[in-house]
């Protein structure tokens, strides 16, 4: 497959590689979208805005499995080349775009508040109406924040019409914003039949992130208004939805590609430490040789890498099986004593299992070995636990729960 690739990436289709990648993410199919990208790059052979351009649409797979750590990682990378092309590239207005919704989703209101900022100042120069529907729509919730209800009204209403008439499956997001304004107002009849037409489109177009993003805020709705029946009744069925999404396992198969990419990406490099110095002893004498040599040790080394990947991805089956054999039904009362409710509902249930193992005094190891994950599986949810509880390490997590 990379061979072929080798040869295909000169003069890559932009426009029909975003469209798969697009298509790929909505079918919830993100380890696709992830192992196509990263063959991609392994190839070798990109022109500096090809390589921007893949690296913006890994960043952009990440954000739709709300890894926003690693969505931000790779948009830094994608920007860092993309300030070398034109300034009427319309890559640089796509990241300032995806900028925006990633510190939207991570709660980073002030840097997306800049990032919206720069699309305005620019006008708006994008090629997808969408994203400015995505952008009403944050500058709504914005304005509902502010208790400005009527205003954000307004706005999603304007998003709506956007995706009416360019992007109709994509209606369930605003209808999702438009769910929580109506649990704000207090008016529960009007939240219940936009939740229904949500749940109506997200089936018609079989996207199943949308089933639980519509059921997660009718929920909170519920919740608001005293309707705590109802709110067990919807909570039952989002427990199904998201057992049925399974992201961490596609979170977890995505870093096992990206594993596999950086240290390609780490050979390639030692590789090209080891040809400088041949080249400097035997600059006439072995070139042909090294030619053959190189030819054939690049052949090897692909044949490994993806037995490499292979393995990989199995091994990652394998723990999430044995994790799916093995979990139980959560409970967080062993941990809510030091943490407030709005700290609890920052965290997944794993999350919480894992943090429940940290109070105990387990090392990382331990943890694992006990819900059957690697060590940097482990590691990986620690970084999002101390990010998402706004902690440096250990020893800070510790004198949070003292205080």
């Amino acid at each position: 497959m990379l061979f072929g690739l080798l040869n295909a990436a000169q003069g890559l289709d932009m426009g029909k590689i975003e469209q798969e990648i697009i298509r790929y993410n909505r079918e919830g199919n993100h380890k696709l979208s992830q192992k196509k990208l990263s063959d991609y790059l392994l190839s070798g052979n990109l022109t500096k805005e090809e390589e921007a351009n893949v690296l913006f649409y890994i960043a952009t797979t990440y954000r739709s499995v709300n890894d926003h750590m690693m969505c931000l990682d790779y948009l830094n990378r994608s920007q860092a080349i993309a300030k070398t092309l034109s300034k009427d590239n319309l890559l640089r207005m796509k990241l300032d775009y995806e900028y925006a919704f990633v510190y939207f989703d991570f709660n980073q209101y002030d840097k997306c508040k800049e990032a919206m900022a720069r699309i305005a100042a620019r006008k708006y120069s994008n090629s997808h109406p969408e994203d400015d529907a995505y952008i009403l729509m944050q500058e709504g919730f914005l304005l509902l924040k502010d208790r400005k209800l009527e205003q954000a009204g307004v706005k999603y209403d304007e998003a709506l019409e956007i995706m009416r008439e360019i992007s109709s499956c994509n209606m369930p997001v605003v209808f999702g914003k438009m769910i929580e304004l109506y649990g704000l107002q207090k008016d529960v009849k009007k939240a219940e039949g936009i939740y229904a037409e949500s749940m109506k489109m997200a089936k018609s177009c079989d996207i199943l992130k949308y089933k639980i993003y519509a059921a997660s805020e009718m929920e909170k709705v519920y919740k608001l208004n005293g309707r705590l029946d109802d709110a067990y009744a919807i909570g039952a069925l989002l427990d199904t939805l998201r057992k049925v999404d399974n992201l961490e396992t596609k979170v977890a198969e995505m870093h096992m590609i990206d594993k596999a990419y950086v240290e390609k990406e780490q050979l390639k490099h030692e590789e090209s430490d080891l040809f400088g110095v041949i080249v400097v002893l035997v600059v006439v004498i072995l070139v042909a040789a090294f030619v053959v040599f190189a030819f054939y040790k690049n052949t090897k080394n692909l044949k490994k890498d993806k037995f490499k990947i292979k393995k990989e991805l199995e091994l990652a089956n394998q723990e999430l099986n044995s994790y799916s054999q093995n979990n139980t039904d959560y409970n967080d009362d062993s941990i809510s004593q030091y943490l407030s409710p709005i700290d609890l509902e920052k965290l997944t249930d794993r999350q919480k299992d894992l943090l429940k193992l940290m109070i105990d005094g387990f090392s990382n190891k331990e943890i694992a070995e006990k819900l059957f994950i690697t060590e940097s599986t482990v590691k990986y949810h620690i970084k999002n636990i101390y990010s998402l509880l706004d902690l440096k390490d250990r020893k800070d997590l510790f004198k949070k729960f003292r205080n």
